[in-house]
């Protein structure tokens, strides 16, 4: 029996920026067999990735209203409720909703299953849980909508864990771990032009971070430990990568402890240039920490580092004790903790070998177990005939 359709209804899907959007984009273009339609908010014709096709149709999602108890808000639920059913009904008999989040997403799916619509699954990522527990009604809107759902897709064992006190059954939880391309991520990639688009000299030692500028992702801690270090090294630069919030006060802290002529933000990048980025530096380094109650429920960007064959420096929370086996293929500290940083940091500044080391067993590790084909069969699997 085939599998039934799926319309995948999510606001962060490409070119929208969001490590989440990038996990949907390549699991659902690789669900071979069954045919994928996703509603998002991006104008866009349809999502091609190594040629598969997944069809597009565009559906305002964005809310800021992400709870019931707001009249605007449940009037925008309502109203994409009965777009996917709309959409639902004209994939066929069978078609069932994944919902990319919690929250909005899946309020809406939620209610057009409560009216008689399809059945609906729901991804979670961590952070999105996170967010949910820093309100009461949130945290109810959560759970009533997980409770509901057929699968829940988690993107860690980590974020399984969150999940559970939500009120999933484990038996309803499907761990699907993200992704890299491989193949476009290799450690033969040349990036002596990023050195050179930045000033970075030949020789010159460099640490990388790309991410948003968030207070979780450890931007702030990283900048202190190159500061303690940074006289041991006089070749020691940060390429900071990505944009966010936390960007006026990284600079300024920059300017603070006097580290202009080491620090570079290079802002958004193409993502046909990431793995260029990549490729151009000489350790990865992003202290991830717990920031009120913020995670990372994974981290893509640790992956993409291993596959270029670069060591890498994570925080020792959420979803990152996952993607990074530490000792193995990088180190996993305190994200809070500048000397733990800093520690790891001149570690592997000052063995040219151990980082050789680290980056070649992480490329192996990439290649091996975090295959985004692993992650579409998981999906497709939990999906199956008739779910």
């Amino acid at each position: 029996m085939p599998a039934p359709p799926i319309l995948l209804v999510s606001q962060i899907y490409p070119p929208a920026i969001g490590g989440s959007g990038v996990l949907l984009e390549n699991v659902y273009a690789r669900c071979a067999g069954i045919p994928v339609t996703v509603m998002t908010d991006t104008a866009v014709h349809g999502s091609r990735v190594h040629g598969a096709v997944v069809g597009v149709v565009q559906q305002p999602l964005a809310t800021p209203h992400w709870g019931l108890s707001n009249p605007a808000g449940m009037v925008h639920h309502l109203r994409t409720a009965l777009a996917i059913r709309r959409q639902a009904a004209r994939l066929g008999p069978g078609a069932t909703v994944h919902c990319g989040r919690v929250l909005p997403e899946g309020v809406a799916a939620r209610l057009a299953a409560y009216a008689g619509g399809p059945r609906f699954s729901c991804w979670v990522h961590g952070e999105d849980l996170a967010t949910a527990q820093s309100s009461r009604e949130l945290t109810a809107v959560t759970r009533w909508v997980l409770r509901a759902a057929t699968q829940v897709y988690a993107n860690s064992r980590n974020t399984q864990r969150v999940a559970e006190t939500f009120g999933v059954e484990p038996a309803r939880i499907t761990v699907a771990y993200p992704g890299v391309d491989a193949v476009r991520f290799h450690p033969d990639l040349d990036g002596s032009p990023i050195r050179r688009r930045h000033g970075l000299a030949a020789d010159a030692l460099v640490a990388l971070s790309v991410g948003r500028l968030q207070a979780r992702k450890g931007h702030d801690v990283a900048i202190q430990a190159l500061a303690a270090v940074a006289p041991e090294f006089p070749v020691l630069k940060y390429l900071i990568v990505g944009n966010g919030d936390e960007r006026a006060r990284l600079e300024g802290l920059v300017a603070h402890l006097h580290l202009a002529d080491r620090v570079i933000f290079a802002g958004e990048v193409a993502e046909t240039d990431l793995p260029a980025y990549f490729a151009a530096c000489d350790v990865f380094l992003l202290p991830n920490r717990v920031e009120q109650g913020d995670f990372e429920g994974f981290g893509i960007v640790f992956l993409e580092a291993a596959a270029v064959a670069k060591p890498v420096i994570g925080g020792s929370s959420g979803g990152v004790v996952e993607a990074v086996a530490d000792g193995e293929t990088g180190l996993l500290v305190d994200g809070a903790d500048v000397a733990a940083v800093a520690a790891a940091l001149r570690a592997l500044a000052s063995s040219p070998e151990r980082r050789r080391q680290l980056g070649a067993q992480g490329r192996v590790r990439a290649a091996r177990q975090f295959t985004w084909d692993a992650a579409a069969a998981k999906v497709a699997a939990a999906h199956g005939p008739g779910v």
